[in-house]
């Protein structure tokens, strides 16, 4: 009977004793497990970072590039349209300059018609 009682509180025990020492080695190896994990985790934070720092000089980099060009092309447009402006207002005065010389043309026939209607007795 003493066997009886015995045998299964030693099982028991055992079993316990088993699943305490298995908790504590355990705790350890998931400590260790959790501090590689962080350790993986902030290496891969400042790959990150590295990579981030990397992208943003290659934009910062090509920034001025795109502004040059930008700037090129502004000014070359702005050239054409000066130039563009500038055949017009040169168009534009030979134009006044043919419409003068016409009115002085006008004029004169004018002058000579109304001295014509004159000497013919006719007035106005």
């Amino acid at each position: 009977m003493k066997e009886l009682l015995t045998e299964p509180l030693v099982t028991f025990l055992g079993a316990v004793l088993t699943g305490i020492a298995g908790f504590l080695f355990g705790k350890r190896k998931l400590r260790a497990e959790v501090a590689g994990m962080n350790a993986d985790n902030e290496g891969k934070e400042i790959e990150n970072a590295d990579k981030l720092v990397k992208l943003y000089k290659e934009v910062l980099d090509d920034l001025g590039g795109r502004y040059e060009a930008k700037f090129k092309e502004f000014s070359d447009l702005s050239d054409k349209k000066v130039l563009m402006l500038q055949e017009q207002i040169d168009f534009q005065k030979r134009i006044n300059e043919q419409l003068k010389a016409e009115n002085n043309l006008l004029k004169a026939e004018n002058t000579m018609l109304k001295t014509k209607l004159k000497d013919s007795g006719i007035t106005l």
